[in-house]
């Protein structure tokens, strides 16, 4: 005897049969869904024209099997909707739940609503309503869904998942929360195999560490290795890095920076721009080159830098942190100018180093020597050393040169203005000794061991003590012998001092 099920699915299918004859020839047909289970079936043609499947009903086309409760199975139409635990499965691929299904077995589109999650091996999708294409792979929402895959966690309004590669692109009120950081953005791609996430739109990135912002580029959140594109930015608490481009490896530390770069520190009142640039995050070093340009704020005035390269490094260990310019460094201040091969900046003492054949310029003062080092106070300039062959060389108003050499020469500053000079070691000086602004008395042409002179802020050379067996020849001005006018070493370089032209980007 048959059984009731067998009964009732021979009394459908010559029911239905006449159906399925003329049923439109239009919509293409696809592989017929199949009836594996319910504990009962009802057709009632008075009804409608589909069959109810009642308690622990599944289904099944090709390799996909349907789990649910209940469902109206529209046998004609090929298309089933289905109500309460729905469950859709496809070994190896995917497994989707809901609460109510609607699908269509010609076009294999799944409609599920109500509690919705959709798993893809690690990937696990919740929404109220996701459209699924099993013919693509390819899985829709408009009303918002939560995606957790490993350690990532990603809200959209909008998304798309592609089953086939793996990756879903996201639209509206995007977030992804990472235990390190969280990320937020108006379009986003996100591959859940390589667990890359792609931009197309304004991104923000926040950590504890600092906050990335970037229109375009990728996130490898299972290597921490990303790039940024488009006007992208690093803002930490002291400093902000603008770039058109940079790759970041935040595991080790290191990121590039690419094109229009500028650096600004809060902390420090400086900024920098470049072309490129390199940051190094355990060792605290930064390097800029292509065109570097470095101002900061500095006793109510801005100091400008030049030259090739810049590194700005902090000791790990002092917390004493540098900023080092190499080949052609120029310097403008309005109360000081400078050229030298390298420089070192200390951020702690404010002092400023200039090494291999530097020349500094103060109000009409020129200085040379092998090495000369600067120090500055709240009031601008308080001492200047210069090693090695000193010299230094003032321009008087009438085209005179007062000149000082020596071993060592340092310069004093007062309210920012050159006070006096010692010379140390073999100090030799011509000065053009004046009766008042206009008449000359005469010049003293100097040897000793070392000097003092003292400055007049208005007439030059005031005074000058001569030490250490000094010899002395005072000649009338009009019978300074030629030889004598320009000490050995004298070479006075105006036309190369810094102007405030050559920083015109600030």
């Amino acid at each position: 005897m048959k059984s009731l099920l067998s009964i009732l699915l021979l009394l459908f299918s010559l029911a239905a049969s006449a159906q399925q004859d003329s049923a439109s020839s239009v919509k293409k047909k696809g592989t017929r869904i199949e009836i594996l289970q319910a504990n009962e079936l009802v057709y009632d043609r008075e009804i409608g024209k589909y069959q109810r499947c009642i308690g622990n009903v599944k289904f099944k086309q090709d390799q996909v099997l349907m789990d649910c409760d209940s469902a109206w199975f529209y046998e004609d139409q090929n298309r089933i909707e289905a109500f309460g635990s729905i469950y859709i499965r496809q070994r190896d691929s995917f497994n989707l739940w809901g609460e109510h299904l609607d699908y269509d077995g010609d076009t294999r589109m799944a409609v599920v609503e109500k509690n919705v999650r959709l798993t893809d091996n690690k990937m696990t999708l919740r929404t109220e309503r996701l459209d699924y294409n099993l013919n693509s792979k390819t899985a829709y929402y408009t009303v918002g869904g939560n995606i957790e895959n490993g350690e990532d966690k990603l809200y959209s309004k909008v998304g798309t998942y592609y089953s086939r590669s793996k990756e879903f692109h996201f639209k509206k009120d995007v977030k992804l929360t990472n235990p390190e950081y969280t990320m937020t953005s108006d379009t986003l791609k996100y591959n859940t195999v390589s667990k890359t996430a792609y931009f197309h739109g304004p991104t923000y990135i926040v950590s504890e560490e600092n906050t990335i912002f970037c229109n375009y580029g990728w996130y490898d959140t299972e290597r921490d290795i990303s790039q940024f594109s488009k006007r992208a930015y690093i803002q930490g608490d002291e400093n902000k890095l603008e770039a058109d481009s940079m790759i970041y490896n935040r595991n080790t530390g290191y990121g590039e920076a690419f094109r229009n770069l500028r650096l600004t520190d809060t902390t420090e009142n400086i900024v920098i721009t470049g072309q490129y640039g390199n940051y190094q995050r355990f060792i605290k070093r930064t390097l800029i080159t292509g065109s570097p340009m470095a101002m900061k704020e500095m006793d109510e005035d801005s100091f400008f830098l030049r030259a090739d390269t810049m590194i700005d490094q902090t000791d790990t260990a002092t917390d004493a942190r540098a900023l080092t310019s190499y080949r052609k460094v120029r310097i403008y201040k309005s109360d000081m100018q400078a050229i030298a091969d390298s420089m070192i900046y200390n951020f702690t003492d404010s002092a400023i180093r200039l090494f291999q054949n530097p020349i500094l310029w103060t109000d009409s003062n020129q200085i040379t020597g092998d090495t000369i080092y600067v120090f500055r106070n709240n009031e601008g300039i308080e001492k200047l050393l210069a090693f090695e062959n000193g010299f230094m060389i003032e321009k008087d108003v009438h085209g005179f040169y007062n000149q000082v050499s020596g071993k060592k020469i340092t310069g004093f500053f007062e309210e920012g203005k050159l006070h006096h000079i010692l010379v140390s070691g073999n100090g030799h000086s011509v000065y053009y000794a004046q009766e008042d602004s206009a008449t000359y008395s005469g010049v003293n042409d100097v040897i000793c061991g070392s000097m003092v002179i003292y400055m007049d802020s208005v007439s030059g050379v005031e005074t000058i003590i001569f030490r250490g067996q000094p010899t002395s020849d005072f000649y009338p001005l009009n019978q300074f012998p030629v030889s004598k006018r320009k000490l050995p070493g004298f070479n006075w370089q105006s036309g190369i001092k810094p102007k405030r032209a050559e920083f015109v980007s600030f």
